[in-house]
């Protein structure tokens, strides 16, 4: 499914994303490494490629599904910014 950004000028859900992940990585050990930091930045860089409509929500779950965080679930994340008003998808768009 497309996802619509609300307000496309905001990166606050991305931070909001990079700080879920970074604490999911950090709670399995004292510290992040290096990988891990590029490994974020990898599934950040994922979920903007959706924001410009270059990735569909299924794809980016894809990605997420393969390069697994523990105890992170994209899909809950992502029902969570719809919640929040990030997100319109183009259910809603066209019902609209």
């Amino acid at each position: 499914m497309t996802m619509l950004l609300h307000n496309s000028f905001s990166q606050a859900h991305l931070e909001d994303l990079r700080a879920r992940l970074t604490a999911q990585l950090a709670s399995r050990s004292c510290e992040l490494l290096d990988r891990d930091d590029a490994r974020i930045e990898r599934l950040v860089d994922v979920v903007r490629a959706m924001d410009d409509g270059s990735l569909t929500s299924g794809q980016v779950l894809a990605v997420f599904a393969d390069n697994r965080v523990p105890g992170f679930s994209f899909g809950r994340w992502l029902v969570d910014m719809v919640d929040e008003g990030v997100y319109l998808d183009t259910v809603y768009d066209e019902a609209a």
